[in-house]
């Protein structure tokens, strides 16, 4: 590209910025206006912002840690009250959850909590049988089970079910690549295509957690940490 072909762009950046400063408004407020947010590259599915803003009530759930599935018991509590308060029914809803860092594992299969041992950190129990869990117990609830850390509508399959958007972060899925590498004694592309498919269905990709929760908010979500 020549210095030429670069001057519109230029020119564009400093005359947005300039706008910016003028009337003192962020991003958020920006697109709250109407202003179109750039369109998005390298193939990360950004659908689930339009989901956001068509809904009346939206909220972003940050959960950089586990803490016994706090994020969906909020999530569960939220859409509870605003159907008590002002009978909403889900499609007027729009709860976002972001499971980043060690948050992480409730997004991933039975099969990657097993390999990677996900459950022993936070001595998390089976569920069903109180055992220590091998499995994903965020998931395939039961309202029988007597263990349950969230309510029995609370999994993730079952939040996904009733309109929730669950974002998962590429980077924290990454890290856990390499233990699984180093923990299996397989190459590390294999391990991070081992990652990637052991992520819930239904469950999108972001590149980073903090990315996510930030996309949230400017797509109009208030924002509560669940951990």
């Amino acid at each position: 590209m020549s210095a030429d072909d670069a001057k519109p762009s230029r020119r564009r950046f400093i005359a947005n910025a300039a706008a910016l400063a003028a009337t003192g408004l962020g991003a958020t407020e920006l697109f709250a206006q109407g202003t179109p947010a750039p369109p998005p590259q390298g193939g990360w599915d950004m659908s689930w912002v339009d989901r956001v803003q068509r809904a009346k009530h939206r909220q972003v759930f940050d959960a950089p840690g586990m803490a016994e599935g706090m994020a969906l018991t909020n999530a569960v509590v939220w859409l509870n009250g605003y159907s008590e308060v002002y009978k909403t029914i889900d499609a007027d809803m729009a709860v976002v959850l972001v499971f980043r860092h060690k948050g992480l594992p409730v997004a991933l299969n039975d099969d990657m909590w097993a390999r990677l041992k996900l459950g022993d950190d936070d001595k998390l129990k089976d569920p069903t049988t109180g055992e220590p869990t091998k499995r994903n117990p965020f998931v395939n609830l039961k309202a029988g089970d007597k263990n349950l850390m969230t309510f029995p509508d609370g999994g993730v399959d079952s939040l996904i079910a009733r309109g929730a958007i669950v974002l998962c972060c590429n980077l924290a899925l990454m890290r856990h690549a390499g233990a699984l590498a180093k923990a299996e004694g397989i190459p590390r592309e294999k391990a991070q295509q081992a990652m990637i498919d052991s992520v819930l269905p239904g469950v999108i990709r972001m590149p980073s957690g903090v990315f996510a929760t930030s996309r949230a908010e400017e797509a109009g979500c208030l924002f509560m940490r669940s951990s």
